[in-house]
């Protein structure tokens, strides 16, 4: 209640033309919402979140499954993923903007290139905290690398890799969202644009609470639940 007063508040004194008030914003998202172009813009944002978190997951994750075997390729990596994580996404955005153009694949690649590092590294992490003892007995038993993965590294890593994909999921909305703004030719960051353009800025708060929804949906609804389930899986069981 103290932030939606305090936005009201500052929303009157600077006026319709800089903040729309949270009544007007929350007004103009059903109209929003039943636009024409509503579901092309969410469903473009929507369509490179998932390509764009998905695909930096994977690669993380497999590139911190490998470096996890290997002391040298983990050497080799390291200042790749560190220049990366110390890099602004803003910088990224242009480059790709340079190398890719407006549109979909400037989105994804710029993504793709900021969520890989955070999944790597809790996946570097969570491969060396596994018991060395655990590792020699799936070699003593000859297991084969599918079979350790499956029932050695994916079982230690569950707690470690949901923490990384629930920050990679509600930083990759961020990050397209921006990246859309920047330079894209649909989506909802283009919206955004557009609506900063025109001075519309019940069209544009209406935006906001919407990715804010969409996020908290994400986070409560689907990962933070998920997490409590796999943290209760992992508990030792009290007879």
């Amino acid at each position: 209640m103290a932030l939606l007063l305090a936005w009201h508040v500052t929303a009157r004194q600077l006026g319709p033309l800089l903040m729309a008030t949270p009544w007007e914003a929350l007004s103009a998202i059903g109209p929003l919402v039943r636009s024409p172009q509503f579901l092309a813009n969410a469903g473009a944002s929507l369509g490179r979140i998932a390509v764009g978190v998905c695909a930096g997951a994977c690669i993380g994750f497999v590139l911190g499954i490998l470096a996890g075997h290997s002391a040298r390729l983990r050497g080799l990596i390291e200042p790749l993923r560190w220049l990366l994580m110390a890099m602004p996404p803003v910088v990224v955005v242009v480059l790709a903007m340079l190398w890719f153009g407006l549109g979909s694949s400037m989105v994804v690649f710029m993504t793709t290139l900021m969520m890989a590092p955070g999944m790597y590294v809790n996946t570097v992490k969570g491969m060396l905290h596994v018991d060395r003892k655990l590792v020699e007995m799936t070699h003593v038993y000859r297991y084969g690398p599918w079979l350790r993965l499956r029932h050695l590294y994916l079982p230690a890593l569950s707690a470690p890799l949901l923490a990384a994909l629930l920050i990679a999921t509600c930083g990759g909305v961020r990050l397209v969202v921006m990246a859309e703004v920047l330079g894209a030719e649909n989506g909802v960051g283009y919206a955004l644009a557009n609506a900063r353009s025109t001075f519309d800025t019940a069209e544009l708060f209406a935006w906001v609470l919407l990715i804010l929804g969409f996020v908290a949906f994400l986070e409560f609804v689907f990962l933070q639940p998920l997490q409590r389930r796999v943290g209760r899986w992992m508990e030792p069981s009290h007879a």
